[in-house]
């Protein structure tokens, strides 16, 4: 393509990205899978501009102040590119080497004992290895949240917001594949994908859901809906299409999974809420909010995650310990 071809290109996608209701992420794929007439230098080229684009724009001053140590965070944040994390299901050190043969060089992640940090973007599902379960793509701080939730052999564990099942699975790997997992969510499609994931990783102890079954459990996990500030070096178009209407909304989701937990946790037993933001409002706050409404709940623990407390993306937990 000619220079100017290519800038129009641009101004073109720029334009479709703008689209509230549609993750640039997808409106590129699209765009890019529509015109194969568009080389792989120049698909790369018209990308990364429009992606530097989102990343040049301000961040929205109402959500800036909601985000303790923002200065620190947005230098972390604004231009680095987050890597490609993988999960492995099994010897980490043979899914290593395994990947070496295939000319893909990756390092152990620091803090997560299960994880390897590739080198470089791949086509992973392409790999035998991962059509096989031995990995799957998870990055190091989503990783970490859900380790710390504690899981062991033979629990009963209830996910609310499971999606496509990134955390159940890796509770199912923690429990050896013992136990019960019931992973809910509103979305069937999110729903037959985790049950996809779960065959391909030989996991047979995930039931899903849109019905949350009348039972209580040792440990109730809510995955909350939530900014994705914490994911900004992945879809930092997310933070710039969302209104403060919208963030209100967010908040009272949260609310309200919050007090629905406590329908199916046994006496004795843990809430775990986690998010993949920054915000106070959406994390300390709605933990406080909570306790202050059940006296027979406590804190265990919190956490926090983030491009420049640990160089992963941004995610909280709060573990509750219930009387």
């Amino acid at each position: 393509m000619q220079p100017e071809q290519i800038e129009k290109a641009i101004d073109e996608l720029w334009d479709l990205t703008q689209n509230p209701k549609k993750p640039a992420s997808e409106i590129i794929n699209e765009y890019t899978r529509s015109r194969r007439y568009i080389g792989s230098k120049d698909r790369k080229a018209i990308t990364q501009a429009v992606w530097l684009k989102w990343r040049e724009k301000e961040f929205p001053e109402w959500l800036k102040e909601k985000i303790p140590h923002f200065e620190n965070e947005w230098k972390k944040m604004r231009y680095s590119q987050a890597p490609t994390g993988i999960r492995v299901n099994g010897d980490r050190t043979f899914i290593k080497k395994e990947l070496e043969k295939q000319e893909i060089r990756s390092k152990e992640m620091e803090k997560s004992p299960l994880g390897l940090v590739l080198e470089k973007r791949t086509n992973l599902e392409a790999l035998k290895l991962f059509k096989d379960g031995y990995f799957e793509v998870q990055d190091e701080g989503s990783q970490l949240i859900g380790l710390a939730v504690g899981v062991k052999p033979n629990d009963s564990v209830l996910e609310l917001c499971a999606g496509a099942g990134g955390k159940s699975l890796l509770f199912a790997q923690m429990m050896q594949n013992k136990g019960k997992i019931i992973a809910s969510d509103i979305s069937e499609r999110s729903l037959k994908e985790l049950e996809k994931r779960a065959k391909r990783a030989k996991v047979s102890i995930i039931q899903t859901t849109l019905q949350i079954p009348n039972e209580k459990f040792d440990i109730v996990v809510i995955d909350a809906p939530c900014s994705g500030t914490g994911t900004y070096r992945r879809t930092p178009d997310n933070v710039h299409k969302l209104t403060q209407a919208q963030f209100e909304k967010i908040l009272a989701t949260q609310k309200m999974l919050l007090e629905k937990s406590m329908n199916y946790v046994k006496d004795d037993g843990r809430i775990c809420y986690m998010t993949c933001s920054l915000t106070v409002d959406e994390n300390e706050q709605q933990i406080q909010h909570f306790l202050k409404a059940h006296s027979n709940c406590f804190l265990i623990e919190q956490k926090w995650f983030s491009p420049a407390l640990s160089q992963t993306d941004g995610f909280y937990i709060a573990i509750l310990g219930v009387k």
